[in-house]
């Protein structure tokens, strides 16, 4: 057996071509071929041009084979180019694993050029699987031509590659409780993604949330919340939604407005079941149209305004598609639909049409040009008018933070090693570590100067900044650290490199900071760059909790989908005004005053520092990468931190309870991508993913992604969305 070159000489005088053109889909891939001839030189009818010639076949056969084979099965990003590309894939693993891995063979006869010779060769080509798996596929092409046989080979493989989950929301809640929110500020999106019904969720005191809410259960409002529908952070071109599953009852003011003009997809409110409300209620603005849909309505108590249309329509169960208007103050900017009977009791204005299939009672009270009150009409449900699907399950976990801690699967964590040595006294540094011992006392009283690009110009400047502690690898945060040494907001590096790989800080359980203490941890990582356009580097820095090392994993749940495990240890952890901040947005948040002090509280943003959590530039503002510093908590893990505590980092925490109630930090501009700026109490820039979660005060929770080189992009498990291709490994000719 010889290896033989990619490349094939073709389009010569004398030579027989076959172009297997579409020997690609093969069923419809199913191998089809055409065949097309140059002339054939008759006079040559030695050995060896004949076997010249099946080689030439063969081998070009081959070649387009494959090229099409590789081109058809390229990674793509386009969902419709993205299921062909699977079908392709199974398709082809068919034809390879049919006859108990022997393949498919298909034999192409062809006849000469002239139309005179008959049957003077064949092809015949094989998909088979090579060893045990269809990763792995070996393409034979063999050819006779006038009696003489060759034959070729491609081997080719694909590795599928899990796609990194995609974080949208500000504030996710996996748990199966309902909640309360007090103060509660998120700029970004927000879900409550367990699906079980009955859950009541509660806004109190001012919540607000700016861009996207998706909850599974009922929403009860008091106190004058408001939801702003604002360009996605994740993609500036899409707007925000409102998805309720349950019902929705307004007892004070709620206000749902919009900050983009309305298009299909986004600017809408979609009740699953009824929506009551007995006190003011608006939605939209004039030329910010907001568009409602519910299954039963019931306005009453005192104003509802609209700027867009209002769908009832029939749901599951008792859900008629009834409604009653009877507000003190209602109107309608837009047109209003009813697929039930419609009830008014009180004016109610209509700007557009109204649309009813069943009867109305109260016609006189609506005011709206007669021939636009349509009674018994049918409803067209289509383009605007479509009522938007609220998904089965927004939960697409896969694997805990147990898993990241437990697991020997590469594909799933990178980061077990690591917090396995804290068990198995491999690793049994600790903070005071490098404090105390002799051999890391070049990192106390560390100062780090470094050349860094503050406007965004391209030019560097040097920064100084100054820490009583660099940590420079993995290690416990224990108890034995006395801050009593350092005083009060003692700065803390943490520093994460290529030499050093990814950082996992253990927090020793029951780990407890008084307000005396206030630590600033600040992270910096300087590690390879993955991604020129996220800011993405090779490693991260974890800080998990200490659940112990008799976790048990007990595989994938055949029913959920789930990976199941035990074993985990409780942890508690409280915390007053501990700040933890990424390096980079630390140095542009602060001024040189701040960054040459080893300790005492930072205070305030320096003037001028503004935010950017969205995904394009905004001049005069600072976007952050994503974040490569994750919370990671086990089961039954309690986090509280109060006293202007603050995180930059993301928190990955399905079955751990998340308690940030606290003023955080003061001061903080904010950019949407407009340019429109709010100046906030922040107490977290990242995601909080946690089974409950519980906040005081008012400060804001604003976006941003964590780094897709971390272990939570494994957490959903690539589900039905795999990077696929076949690659070429080598060609043979036998």
């Amino acid at each position: 057996m010889k290896n033989t070159p990619k490349r094939k000489q073709r389009n010569k005088p004398g030579v027989v071509l076959f172009t297997a053109v579409a020997v690609m889909l093969m069923l419809s891939i199913l191998l089809t071929a055409t065949v097309s001839f140059v002339s054939v030189n008759r006079t040559k009818t030695n050995d060896n041009y004949k076997s010249k010639q099946a080689y030439l076949t063969a081998s070009s056969t081959l070649e387009s084979f494959i090229n099409q084979i590789q081109t058809d099965t390229a990674p793509t990003n386009d969902p419709t180019a993205k299921a062909q590309q699977k079908q392709v894939m199974d398709n082809l693993k068919k034809l390879a694993s049919a006859n108990s891995g022997k393949g498919t063979t298909t034999t192409v006869s062809y006849n000469g050029g002239d139309g005179k010779s008959d049957n003077i060769g064949t092809t015949k080509i094989t998909v088979a699987q090579e060893g045990t798996s269809v990763a792995n596929i070996v393409v034979t092409c063999e050819t006779t031509y006038l009696g003489k046989t060759e034959k070729v080979a491609a081997h080719i493989s694909t590795h599928p590659v899990p796609k990194p989950a995609e974080y949208t929301n500000t504030i996710e809640l996996v748990g199966n409780g309902g909640a309360g929110y007090d103060n509660l500020n998120v700029i970004g999106d927000m879900a409550g993604i367990n699906n079980t019904t009955g859950k009541i969720y509660r806004f109190t005191n001012n919540t607000s949330i700016y861009g996207s809410y998706l909850m599974y259960g009922s929403l009860e409002v008091s106190t004058q919340p408001l939801i702003m529908l604002k360009p996605s952070l994740v993609d500036e071109k899409q707007g925000s939604t409102v998805t309720i599953s349950e019902n929705l009852d307004v007892s004070n003011e709620f206000h749902i407005n919009s900050t983009m003009a309305r298009a299909d997809g986004y600017n809408y409110v979609n009740i699953g079941q009824k929506l009551s409300t007995s006190n003011h209620m608006d939605v939209g603005s004039s030329g910010f149209d907001v568009d409602l849909f519910c299954c039963e309505a019931n306005i009453g108590g005192n104003d509802y305004t609209q700027y867009g249309n209002f769908y009832v329509y029939k749901g599951a169960g008792a859900y008629n598609g009834d409604a009653t208007f009877g507000a003190n103050g209602q109107t309608i900017n837009g047109s209003l639909y009813v697929e039930g009977d419609l009830n008014v009791t009180k004016s109610l204005k209509v700007t557009g049409s109204v649309y009813v299939t069943g009867t109305i009672t109260g016609k006189d009270k609506i005011v709206c040009q007669a021939s636009n009150i349509h009674e018994g009409a049918v409803l067209s449900k289509a383009g605007r008018d479509a009522k938007p699907q609220i998904p089965v399950s927004a939960d697409a976990y896969v694997y805990y933070p147990e898993d990241f801690f437990m697991s020997n699967d590469t594909n799933v964590t990178t980061i077990s090693d690591q917090y396995q040595d804290f068990y198995n006294g491999k690793n049994t540094k600790t903070f005071n570590t490098f404090a105390s011992d002799p051999s890391y006392w070049n990192n106390v009283d560390y100062t780090l100067t470094e050349l860094i690009d503050l406007t965004g110009t391209g030019a560097k400047t040097p920064v100084t900044s100054r820490y009583k502690l660099r940590i420079t690898s993995s290690c416990t945060w224990a108890k034995d650290l006395s801050f009593k040494d350092y005083g009060n907001g003692s700065r803390i590096l943490v520093d994460v490199s290529d030499s050093s790989g990814d950082i996992v800080i253990r927090l020793q359980n029951g780990l407890n900071l008084g307000a005396e203490w206030s630590p600033v941890i600040v992270v910096r990582n300087r590690s390879t760059i993955i991604d020129t356009t996220t800011g993405d580097r090779k490693y991260n820095c974890y800080f998990v909790s200490d659940s112990g090392s008799a976790i048990t994993l007990n595989g994938i749940d055949s029913v959920t989908g789930k990976s199941q495990h035990s074993g985990s240890s409780a942890c508690n952890y409280s915390f007053k005004g501990l700040k933890v901040f990424d390096y980079d947005t630390y140095v542009r948040m602060f001024d040189s005053s701040v960054l040459n002090n080893t300790k005492g509280n930072p205070g305030l943003p320096q003037s001028g520092f503004v935010l950017n959590p969205t995904s394009v530039d905004v001049a005069g503002s600072y976007r952050p990468k994503n974040s490569s510093i994750i919370f990671l908590f086990g089961e039954n893990t309690t986090l509280n931190a109060t006293d202007q505590s603050f995180f930059q980092g993301s928190f990955y925490s399905p079955q751990a309870i998340v308690n940030i109630a606290t003023s955080g930090l003061g001061g903080l501009v904010v950019t949407d991508s407009a340019g429109g700026k709010m100046t906030v109490q922040c107490c977290a820039v990242g995601v909080v993913i946690a089974n409950s979660f519980g906040n005081a005060n008012t400060a804001f929770y604003v976006y941003t992604k964590p780094s897709t080189t971390s272990v939570m992009q494994n957490a959903k498990g690539g589900k039905d969305d795999y990077a696929y291709g076949y690659e070429l490994d080598r060609y043979d000719h036998y």
